[in-house]
């Protein structure tokens, strides 16, 4: 029987590894950024061309290779930074398994150019596909360069599999942004299809964390520093009103490497607890630095994933200084200690016995028993009803009195606390639809009884689907009216975000949005929606354009309802509890009116029919 076990070409093993090291464009400029960092350099530069299916190029001004290695440095496991296992446990640079070049160079185009500065002339290397096509003297500037043209142009079926530019260069602003905001002290510039988007100046952190995110994360963050013979923790922290739902501006460095861990995200964000609402995620920019002998970066192929020798003692290290971090720049409610001066017990006559307070009961006071023709009875909301005066002599009978009330119209109370049923008679409305009774709980769902049936509805979800489907009118049909503004307010956004509003610039202009580019990512708002309450633009824009990237990223939708659904998250948790009979009904009408009343965009059940079947179940 003939052998069936068989060593597999250097080119194939090459483009293999390549799809563990190169998943898509993102993935090499991370690589290369790294190694221009590891090369010393001052000055880094970034060029994209068609979200880097074209070309990602990156030019530094670090130490440059020699002759030999600017060929070497191709090979697989070539590396300068670590000669023994032992070095796996004290690793300080980016790189050092010698995968990544030689995953590019197998599934890419090329040209590597560079100079050492004791040097007169540079090296030039070609290579594609694996195979060196050129290796010679050239003439370039001390530093390096490498251009990685036409990725993915021999695995054609990979390259099908990469997203829209939109998508791919924001997943390629987001590398950047991992190495940028290590490395605040080296400048940055980044082009992308010949333009220069972003230019960073080497200085402080706080100055970088800006510098990528905009001049309004000045007043957002606060910092946080904590040492112990450990480890060691420094950066920012944002301020709890600056929560998002989205996960965007989260950032983690262990050693400066960036890193994704779920327990130390978890001690962070327990630190804000009950300081951010529900479902939403305060930034942060953490720097961790502990012993490299104690973190092993060496478990995943992308270098994101690390293992720590001592896992808990860092979790609790962590949310201890997040929390002392919060607490020392009075982020907490504070007790207010402005007292009146008369409670002083140093104001208490010398020799005079203290003794304590009493509470003094009258049983026989009844709050029901006026000389008017009716009670009052306050929900705290400045609303009430008006309960049937008891009759003198009448024994204290509550079950009848109970009985009075259920026969008593309600009047709506401006807040929905305290819950309060309305009750109207049956007979009164000929709408099929029309509720008998309602019931808003906990500001979130809406009982109401139809024809005899309960229903229970999530608020928030029949307004999302109800304002999802006015959009998409919106955008279809019937643009939202405009309304100029006086004074427009201008929101800044990163490179790959601004890259993504002025590709929507249209689409947003339909539902009310008139949005006029000052600059790859400074935007004028010169009109929004007529009679429509904003509140903070900057915010609404931000958490529209990121919940649209990632539905694109992760659901692959249509424009229209991509945008609509994201508008529709975002203006939900705007619109007003119900509190009237009329309100009630006003939405049942409006939900039932959608094309799909039962499932909200989002796929979430919008209500649930309650039957005697069910309570029955419920208390057994």
């Amino acid at each position: 029987m003939n052998d069936i076990i068989h060593l597999l070409p250097d080119a194939v093993a090459n483009q293999i590894a390549a799809g563990e090291v190169v998943q898509r464009p993102a993935s090499a400029v991370k690589e290369l950024l790294e190694n221009a960092v590891d090369a010393g350099a001052r000055h880094i530069q970034l060029i994209i061309k068609d979200a880097g299916r074209t070309l990602v190029q990156v030019v530094d001004d670090g130490k440059g290779m020699s002759f030999n290695d600017a060929r070497l440095c191709f090979e697989r496991h070539a590396t300068s930074k670590i000669s023994c296992a032992d070095d796996l446990f004290a690793i300080r640079t980016k790189g050092f398994r010698g995968e990544a070049l030689a995953s590019i160079a197998a599934i890419a185009q090329v040209e590597l150019k560079t100079r050492r500065p004791e040097d007169e002339t540079a090296t030039r290397v070609v290579i594609e596909g694996s195979e060196i096509k050129e290796h010679g003297l050239t003439v370039a500037p001390v530093g390096t360069s490498i251009a990685v043209n036409n990725l993915f142009f021999n695995v054609p079926a990979r390259r099908n599999f990469l997203k829209s530019d939109a998508t791919e260069f924001a997943n390629i602003e987001e590398e950047f942004n991992r190495v940028v905001l290590v490395h605040p002290d080296i400048a940055f510039t980044l082009y992308y299809n010949g333009k220069m988007v972003l230019q960073l100046a080497a200085g402080n952190l706080k100055q970088r964390i800006t510098g990528v995110f905009g001049t309004a994360f000045n007043d957002r963050i606060f910092p946080i520093e904590q040492e112990t013979d450990f480890m060691k923790i420094g950066g920012f922290l944002g301020k709890p009103e600056h929560a998002k739902k989205k996960r965007s501006e989260q950032y983690l460095f262990i050693n400066h490497r960036f890193v994704k861990s779920s327990s130390l995200n978890f001690a962070i964000e327990n630190a804000y607890a009950q300081l951010v609402p529900e479902g939403h995620h305060p930034p942060y920019f953490i720097y961790i630095e502990v012993n490299p002998a104690t973190v092993d970066v060496n478990i995943s192929p992308t270098k994101v994933e690390v293992k720590l020798q001592d896992d808990r003692l860092v979790f609790g290290f962590l949310n201890a200084a997040v929390k002392k971090a919060i607490g020392e720049f009075s982020l907490v409610p504070q007790l207010d200690f402005d007292y009146d001066k008369d409670l002083d017990p140093g104001n208490v006559p010398t020799g005079m016995p203290i003794k304590p307070p009493t509470v003094t009961l009258d049983p026989s006071y009844n709050p029901f028993r006026s000389s008017g023709s009716t009670h009052k009875v306050s929900f705290g909301g400045g609303g009430g009803y008006s309960a049937p005066q008891r009759p003198s002599g009448m024994s204290q009978d509550w079950d009848s009195f109970l009985r009075d009330i259920k026969t008593t119209e309600v009047t709506a109370a401006p807040a929905p606390q305290p819950a309060q049923m309305q009750i109207v008679d049956e007979a009164a409305s000929d709408d099929p639809i029309a509720a008998e009774a309602f019931l808003p709980i906990y500001k979130k769902y809406l009982i109401v009884k139809i024809k005899g049936q309960l229903m229970v509805v999530n608020l928030y979800r029949a307004y999302e689907r109800i304002i999802y489907e006015s959009y998409i009118t919106a955008l279809k049909d019937t643009p939202v009216v405009v309304q100029q503004s006086l004074f427009p307010e201008t929101v800044t956004l990163t490179a790959a975000q601004g890259e993504l509003l002025n590709e929507l610039k249209d689409e947003f202009k339909r539902l009310g949005y008139e949005i006029e580019p000052m600059s790859s990512t400074n935007f004028a708002i010169n009109g929004t929606p007529v009679n429509e309450e904003i509140g903070d633009i900057q915010e609404l824009i931000e958490s529209i354009i990121d919940d649209y990237r990632s539905n694109r990223m992760n659901r692959m939708m249509e424009t229209e309802k991509n945008l609509a659904l994201c508008m529709a998250r975002q203006r939900r948790s705007s619109v007003k509890p119900i509190v009237t009979m009329e309100e009630a009904n006003s939405l049942l009408q409006q939900l039932f009116s959608c094309l799909m009343p039962t499932i909200s965009p989002s796929g979430k059940k919008i209500y649930e029919t309650v039957g005697e079947e069910y309570l029955q179940n419920l208390l057994k």
